[in-house]
C-alpha cells in the first residue's frame, strides 16, 4: 500500500512540472515573435537620392502597422534587381506597438539609372522595395584616390578624407555620395554634392567613425562611370590587443603546419589542414568573409571553395607548392585580395603539378575574377605555367605585384585585365599580360614587362562577336621590352587607342618585332610615346612571306591627334609605321627613323626601310612629322593631302611618294637621294615619257623639296597657290602637264634635258629661264621688276643653270632685271635646314652681282623663254 501511494504522488508530481514547463514554454515562444499586420514599401522614405554610377549608403524607412512590441535581428544582405550593384539589409530593431517604421540599409553602387527592387520582409509581411535611381550628369575619364591619414586606430573616432585626381571632367553636377567601410567596419566616406570642372580636378570625401576592429578598412569609390577602391590600416588600440574582425578566418602558416581561427565554423564555413595544405569550403552566402593569411611554408598551399564574393588579405605570407598553385581558388566569384601594406608576400609553384581533374593554371589561380588592392608587395613566380591567371577579369588597384619569372604568361586574364594604380612588374618567358578573350584596360600605375613574346596582348581571334579584343591606355607608366621573333610589345586584334599624360617606352629587338601591332584602328590622343625596334625582317616559310619589325603596324586606320611619338627602326628592312588603311595626323609631333638596310630574300621578295607608310590615304591636318628613312620617307597607295602642319624628311631615298599628292598647306620640307616627291602609278618598272594621269597639286602653304628629280611626275603638276622652292638635279621632271595658275614658284638645276617648261596652257605670267653659266651654291638669283622691287632672291643648294620663276605680281608685257650674286641682309629664310632657300623681307643689294638679263615679258603668251 504505501509503494503504491509514493508512485501516485511521484506520479501527480511529475504531471504538474511537465504541466508548467510545457505553459512556460509556450509562453517564451510567443514573446519571442515578432509580427505585423502590414508593411508599406510604397511609402518608404530615403535618407540620400541614389545616382548611376555613384557609390552609395542609405537608410529606407519603411512603414508597417500592426507591429506587437517585439524584438527582432538583422536580416541578411537582399541584392538588388532591375537596377544591379546594391544590397539592402534589415537593421536590427524593436517593433512598436501599433504603428511604426524598419529600418533598411542599402548599400553599393547602382549600375544604371531607373528602379532598383528589393524583395524584402518583416514581421511575417512582405513587399517590393524600390529605390529610384537618376542618370548621373558627371563623367570623368581618368581616377586615381588617396586617402589621408592611412592609419587608423582600433576603438578611436576617425576623421580623414580620401582624394580623389581626376582627369576628363565635363562639367557636370553630381549628388551626394555616400560608402561604408568593409573589412573593418564603423567607417563612413560621404562627398558633398558638387559639379565637376571641366577637365581635371580633385575631389574630397571626407572619413568619420570609429573603427570596430583592427585590420584593413576598405571604401570602394565610384563616381563619374570611374571607381576606385582605397585601403585605410587600422591599428591595434591602447590596450595592446585587437578584437578580431568579425568576418575574417585567421590562417597563420608555420613551416609544414597551419593554425586555423574560424569564426564561421557553424555558418556555412568549413577548413581542411593537411600539414600546411589548407582548403576552405564556404556556402556562406551573407557576407564577404575575409581570409587572413600569414606566416610561411616551404610546402603549402590555400585553396578556397566559395559560394559567395570572398576577400583574402596577404599578411606577410609565403608559400611554395611543389605539386601545384600556391593559391587556387576554384569559386566563380569574385576574389578581392588585400595585400596588406607594409608587408612582403611570396607564391611559388613547383615545376610540375600533381594530375587533377580542376583548373589548375598557374601559381596563383582563380575560377572567377581577381580584383587586388592594398599598398604591399605581391612576388610571384611561375615556374611550370602562368604566374597569375583568372578564368574571367583581373583588376589591379593600388598593388605592387612583381612577376619574378615566369614560364608562360605572368598575368593571363580569360576576360579583361583593367589597372587602376599601383605597379606590376613582370618578367616572362612568354607574354606579359594577357587579356585572351577581352579587353586590356590601364588607367594608371606603373608598369613594366620584360617578355620574350608580346608584352601586353589582347589576342582574341575567334568568332564571337560580342568580344571586342582591344587595349586601351588612358594612364599610366609602361614600359615593355620584348625579345622573341615577331614579339610585339602591345598588341591588339581589335583597336587600340593611347590617351595618357604619361610615358609608355616600348623595347623590342627580335626578328619581325613590333612595338605596337593592333589588327583594327590605332588613335593616339596624347602621351610621349618611345619606341625602338632593332631587329630585322625575316622570312617566315609557314607565312610565305617576309615579316618585317615596325614602330606601329596598323591593321585598319591609324589616326594620331596629340601627343608626341618617336620611334626608332634600325634593323633591315624595318619599318617606322606602316598602315594598311588610312592615317590622319591632326597633331602632336611624331617623330620616325628607319635607319636599316633593304632586307632582300628574293628578287620578288623584298623588305626596304620606309619611314611612314600608308596603304589607303594618308591626310596631314596639323602637327609635325618628322622623318629620316633608307627608302621612302612617306608613301601611301592611295594619296597624299597636307592641309596644314609640318612634314620634314630630312634623309631618304624617295621623299614623298603616291598617286596623288596634293599640298593645301602647312609647310612640306622633302629631302632625298632620288626623287623628292613623286606622283606615279607604279605599273611601269624602269620609267616611261607617257602620261600615267598621277597627280601633284600645290594650292596653297609651303613644298620645300630637294632630290635627284626634286620634283618627279610621272602624271601632272598644278601650282594653284602656295610657295614651291625645288633644287635637285632635275628640278621638275614632268610627264603630263605642268601649269602654274597660281602661287610662287622658284625651282632650279643644273642643265638638264629632262627638265620641262611650263605648260602654254598655264594661266598665271612665269619665267622659263637657261643660263650657259651655272650660279654656285654660295651665289643668289634674284629677279626684279623695272621699279626694283624684290621678287625673288634664291640661294641653291646645287649649281644652277635652269631656273623655273613664277609670282603672282609677274605681269605680261613688264621689263625685268635678272642678276647672280650680290648679298641679302635682313628679313628671313624660308627654306631647307642646309641653308638653301627662299629669302624675303630684307633688303637685296646688287653690289658685285652680274646683271646677266633685262627681259621684257611677253603681251600675250604667259610662258616666258629667257636665255642668256
Amino acid at each position: 500500500m504505501m509503494i503504491k501511494k509514493s508512485l501516485v504522488v511521484v506520479s501527480i508530481v511529475l504531471t504538474l512540472i511537465l504541466s508548467f514547463q510545457s505553459c512556460k514554454t509556450d509562453e517564451i515562444t510567443a514573446v519571442q515573435t515578432g509580427s505585423i499586420t502590414a508593411l508599406t514599401c510604397s511609402s518608404t522614405t530615403f535618407s540620400a537620392a541614389a545616382t548611376s554610377g555613384a557609390s552609395y549608403t542609405a537608410i529606407a524607412s519603411v512603414p508597417y502597422t500592426g507591429g506587437n512590441g517585439v524584438a527582432y535581428t538583422a536580416g541578411t544582405p537582399v541584392a538588388s534587381s532591375g537596377v544591379t550593384g546594391l544590397t539592402a539589409t534589415l537593421s536590427a530593431g524593436t517593433l512598436a506597438t501599433g504603428s511604426g517604421t524598419a529600418s533598411f540599409v542599402i548599400t553599393g553602387t547602382p549600375a544604371t539609372a531607373g528602379t532598383a527592387s528589393f524583395p524584402i520582409d518583416l514581421g511575417g509581411q512582405s513587399c517590393t522595395l524600390s529605390l529610384p535611381v537618376v542618370a548621373s550628369k558627371a563623367n570623368i575619364s581618368t581616377l586615381i584616390c588617396t586617402v589621408a591619414p592611412a592609419v587608423g586606430t582600433n576603438g578611436t573616432a576617425y576623421t580623414g578624407t580620401v582624394t580623389m585626381a581626376y582627369t576628363g571632367g565635363n562639367g557636370g553636377t553630381y549628388d551626394v555620395s555616400v560608402a561604408s567601410s568593409t573589412g573593418v567596419e564603423g567607417l563612413t566616406a560621404t562627398l558633398a554634392a558638387g559639379t565637376l570642372a571641366n577637365g581635371a580636378g580633385n575631389l574630397v570625401y571626407t572619413i568619420a567613425g570609429t573603427p570596430t576592429s583592427a585590420g584593413t578598412a576598405t571604401f570602394n569609390l565610384s563616381l563619374g562611370g570611374q571607381s576606385c577602391t582605397v585601403t585605410l590600416a587600422i591599428a591595434v588600440g591602447s590596450t595592446g590587443t585587437a578584437s578580431a574582425a568579425k568576418d575574417t578566418v585567421v590562417i597563420a602558416y608555420s613551416g609544414t603546419s597551419a593554425a586555423i581561427n574560424n569564426p564561421y565554423q557553424s555558418s556555412g564555413v568549413s577548413v581542411a589542414v593537411s600539414g600546411a595544405d589548407v582548403t576552405v569550403t564556404s556556402t556562406n552566402t551573407t557576407k564577404e568573409i575575409v581570409y587572413l593569411l600569414s606566416g610561411t611554408a616551404s610546402k603549402g598551399s590555400f585553396k578556397i571553395y566559395s559560394e559567395y564574393k570572398y576577400n583574402i588579405t596577404l599578411k606577410g605570407v609565403s608559400l611554395t607548392n611543389s605539386t601545384g598553385p600556391a593559391i587556387n581558388s576554384q569559386s566563380k566569384k569574385k576574389g578581392t585580395i588585400n595585400v596588406l601594406a607594409g608587408t612582403s608576400n611570396t607564391l611559388i609553384d613547383g615545376a610540375t603539378y600533381a594530375t587533377s581533374s580542376e583548373d589548375q593554371k598557374g601559381t596563383f589561380f582563380s575560377e572567377g575574377q581577381l580584383s587586388f588592392m592594398g599598398t604591399g608587395t605581391l612576388n610571384v613566380t611561375g615556374n611550370s605555367k602562368h604566374a597569375i591567371v583568372a578564368d574571367d577579369y583581373i583588376e589591379i588597384n593600388d598593388a605592387n605585384i612583381v612577376v619574378k619569372s615566369s614560364l608562360k604568361d605572368g598575368i593571363h586574364a580569360n576576360d579583361y585585365f583593367l589597372m587602376n594604380t599601383g605597379t606590376v612588374t613582370v618578367t616572362s618567358s612568354s607574354d606579359g599580360i594577357v587579356a585572351e578573350e577581352g579587353y586590356v584596360a590601364i588607367n594608371g600605375g606603373t608598369i613594366n614587362v620584360n617578355s620574350v613574346d608580346d608584352g601586353i596582348t589582347a589576342p582574341y581571334e575567334g568568332t564571337d562577336a560580342t568580344i571586342t579584343p582591344y587595349v586601351l591606355i588612358k594612364g599610366g607608366k609602361i614600359t615593355v621590352t620584348t625579345t622573341g621573333d615577331k614579339g610585339n610589345a602591345i598588341k591588339s586584334e581589335s583597336y587600340t587607342t593611347i590617351g595618357t599624360a604619361d610615358a609608355i617606352t616600348l623595347t623590342v629587338s627580335g626578328k619581325g618585332s613590333k612595338g605596337i601591332k593592333t589588327g583594327g584602328d590605332f588613335t593616339l590622343t596624347s602621351g610621349t610615346i618611345k619606341i625602338t625596334t632593332t631587329g630585322a625582317a625575316y622570312y617566315v616559310t609557314a607565312d610565305l612571306d617576309i615579316a618585317a619589325p615596325a614602330g606601329i603596324n596598323c591593321d585598319k586606320n591609324l589616326a594620331i591627334k596629340g601627343g608626341n611619338i618617336t620611334v626608332n627602326s634600325s634593323g633591315s628592312g624595318a619599318k617606322g609605321i606602316s598602315v594598311d588603311g588610312t592615317a590622319t595626323i591632326s597633331g602632336g609631333t611624331t617623330n620616325i627613323t628607319a635607319s636599316g638596310a633593304k632586307y632582300t630574300y628574293s628578287t620578288t621578295l623584298t623588305s626596304e626601310a620606309k619611314g611612314f607608310k600608308s596603304d589607303g590615304a594618308f591626310v596631314m591636318n596639323s602637327g609635325e612629322l618628322n622623318i629620316a628613312a633608307t627608302d621612302d620617307g612617306l608613301k601611301s597607295g592611295t594619296s597624299i593631302t597636307v592641309n596644314d602642319g609640318t612634314i620634314n624628311v630630312t634623309k631618304s631615298y624617295e621623299g614623298m611618294e603616291s598617286i596623288i599628292i596634293t599640298i593645301a598647306g602647312g609647310v612640306t620640307n622633302l629631302t632625298a637621294s632620288n626623287d623628292g616627291i613623286n606622283t606615279s602609278y607604279g605599273t611601269v618598272s624602269g620609267g616611261t615619257e607617257s602620261n600615267d594621269n598621277s597627280q601633284l597639286t600645290v594650292s596653297g602653304g609651303v613644298l620645300i623639296v630637294t632630290g635627284s628629280d626634286a620634283i618627279d611626275s610621272n602624271g601632272n603638276f598644278t601650282l594653284k597657290g602656295g610657295t614651291t622652292i625645288v633644287n635637285g638635279n632635275e628640278s621638275v621632271d614632268i610627264n603630263g602637264n605642268f601649269l602654274v595658275n597660281g602661287g610662287v614658284l622658284i625651282a632650279g638645276g643644273p642643265n638638264s634635258n629632262m627638265t620641262k617648261s611650263m605648260g602654254t596652257a598655264s594661266t598665271q605670267v612665269s619665267m622659263f629661264i637657261k643660263s650657259s653659266a651655272s650660279i654656285a651654291t654660295s651665289s643668289l638669283i634674284h629677279i626684279e621688276d623695272a621699279s626694283g622691287k624684290d621678287l625673288v632672291t634664291f640661294k641653291p643648294r646645287i649649281a644652277t643653270s635652269i631656273i623655273h620663276f613664277s609670282n603672282p605680281s609677274l605681269a605680261k608685257s613688264a621689263a625685268y632685271k635678272i642678276y647672280f650674286g650680290g648679298t641679302y641682309t635682313g628679313g628671313s629664310f624660308l627654306g631647307n635646314s642646309s641653308a638653301w632657300g627662299l629669302y624675303n623681307g630684307g633688303t637685296y643689294s646688287n653690289t658685285g652681282a652680274t646683271l646677266k638679263s633685262s627681259p621684257t615679258t611677253s603681251g600675250t603668251a604667259t610662258v616666258n623663254a629667257i636665255s642668256f
